[in-house]
């Protein structure tokens, strides 16, 4: 298997993943969706919009528009908002993908993080630390969701691959 292949697999993973936790937060009062809960972005709403901004973070990064920030979570008051946006990350991310080759996937670039430190990284470096950060995040929401007694799905990757292929439905 090529980085491409790869990374592609990893990104079906991901968004298989996300999406099973946005169903929870789906069923979820208002109130619960705000709780603060002391992780790193307070609450769950936060904490999606935190993981669908730093997609879009990168994204603009290597379309060389860098933001100065994240997203707010006061631009999507509804899960419905966010997830109208997310769903334009995420076939923004796919076609990024699936526009690289392995040589441009190898090739270093250079970006600015919000502190203004510089750094020349490869890009399927970049692409794995995007995937990994949303798996993060999810182990604080599965903590979050665990907090409340509110039912969640597990979502590790052999869960994945036994779905994809056939073997078991989760």
């Amino acid at each position: 298997m090529n980085n491409k292949e790869y990374i592609l697999q990893v990104y079906d993973y991901t968004y298989w993943a996300n999406r099973r936790y946005f169903t929870v937060a789906e069923s979820l009062t208002e109130e619960q969706l705000d709780r603060m809960q002391g992780h790193s972005w307070g609450d769950i709403h936060a904490m999606l919009v935190h993981m669908m901004s730093s997609e879009w973070v990168w994204l603009q990064r290597w379309d060389g528009t860098p933001p100065k920030a994240h997203l707010n979570k006061n631009d999507f008051p509804t899960l419905a908002s966010l997830k109208e946006r997310w769903n334009k990350v995420e076939a923004g991310m796919r076609a990024f993908i699936e526009s690289q080759t392995e040589a441009s996937l190898e090739s270093k670039i250079t970006y600015s993080n919000f502190n203004g430190e510089t750094f020349n990284v490869p890009l399927y470096q970049m692409l794995m630390h995007v995937a990994n950060h949303e798996t993060h995040h999810r182990g604080e929401l599965a903590a979050m969701f665990a907090l409340m007694n509110v039912p969640h799905p597990e979502e590790e990757v052999i869960q994945y691959f036994l779905n994809a292929s056939g073997q078991k439905k989760f």
